[in-house]
C-alpha cells in the first residue's frame, strides 16, 4: 500500500473540524463539505486522508472516546464512603466534563443515540466504552462495599450483583431514552435518571421495610 503523507496539522485541524461538525449535526446529517471548510483544506485531502466519511468519524470518536476514558482516571482514585456518594461523584464528574469538554460530550450522546444507524465498526468502538464503563463503576462498588457493616446472613457477593443491577438499569433506562429522544445532548436533560439511581442507592442501603420494632 502507498504511504500517504501528512501535513500533520492540516490532519489534526480536519479532526477538530470533524468534531465540531459531528458533535453538532451527528454522523448522518455532518457532511464534508462544512468539515473541509472549517478545517480550511480542500474537499478532495479529507479523503486522500481518510477515504471517506465513515473512516473519518471512526477515527473522531475512537479520538473522543481514548480521551474521555483517561478523564475517568480521577474518578477511579479517589476514596467513596457510601454508594450514594459514588453516585453524586459519578453524576458530578459528568457534568465537568460536558462544560469542559462540551463537543466530545455531544458526540458521544449523539452517537449513543443513532447506534443503530451507525457503522459497525463504531458500534463495537461504543460497546467496548460502555464496558469499559461498566468494569470502572463496578471497581468502585466493589470497594466500597467490601467496607460496608453487611449483615452476617447476607453474601457479600449478592450485595455487589445486587448493586450493580441497579446501575445496569440506569443505563438500560439511558440508552431507552437517548433512543426515544434523539435531541438530548446534554448530560443535564438526563438529570432525572441520576436522581433516580441516587434514590435506587439510598434505599438499598437504608431498606424499604419500615422496622415497626423501632416506632415502639
Amino acid at each position: 500500500m502507498k504511504k500517504i503523507n501528512i501535513d500533520q496539522l492540516k490532519y489534526e485541524r480536519i479532526l477538530k473540524a470533524a468534531l465540531n461538525q459531528f458533535a453538532k449535526y451527528g454522523y448522518q446529517k455532518a457532511n464534508t463539505d462544512d468539515i473541509a471548510k472549517e478545517a480550511e483544506v480542500s474537499k478532495g485531502l479529507i479523503f486522500h486522508y481518510f477515504g471517506k466519511k465513515q473512516v473519518l468519524y471512526e477515527r473522531t470518536i475512537s479520538d473522543v472516546i481514548d480521551f474521555l476514558m483517561e478523564q475517568s482516571d480521577d474518578l477511579v482514585s479517589k476514596k467513596y464512603t457510601d454508594l450514594v456518594e459514588v453516585v453524586i461523584q459519578s453524576t458530578q464528574h459528568k457534568i465537568k466534563l460536558e462544560q469542559k469538554y462540551p463537543n466530545q460530550m455531544h458526540l458521544l450522546i449523539t452517537a449513543y443515540a443513532q447506534k443503530q444507524r451507525l457503522p459497525e465498526e463504531v458500534q463495537e468502538k461504543l460497546a467496548h466504552y460502555m464496558e469499559q464503563n461498566r468494569a470502572i463503576a463496578q471497581q468502585l462498588l466493589t470497594g466500597i462495599i467490601e467496607q460496608l457493616p453487611i449483615k452476617k446472613e447476607v453474601a457479600q457477593q449478592d450485595v455487589i450483583q445486587l448493586v450493580f443491577g441497579v446501575f445496569n438499569q440506569i443505563t438500560v433506562e439511558s440508552l431507552q431514552l437517548l433512543n426515544a429522544h434523539p435531541e438530548v445532548t446534554e448530560v443535564k436533560q438526563m438529570q432525572f435518571l441520576t436522581e433516580r439511581a441516587e434514590l435506587y442507592m439510598r434505599i438499598l442501603q437504608t431498606g424499604f421495610i419500615e422496622n415497626k420494632a423501632e416506632d415502639k
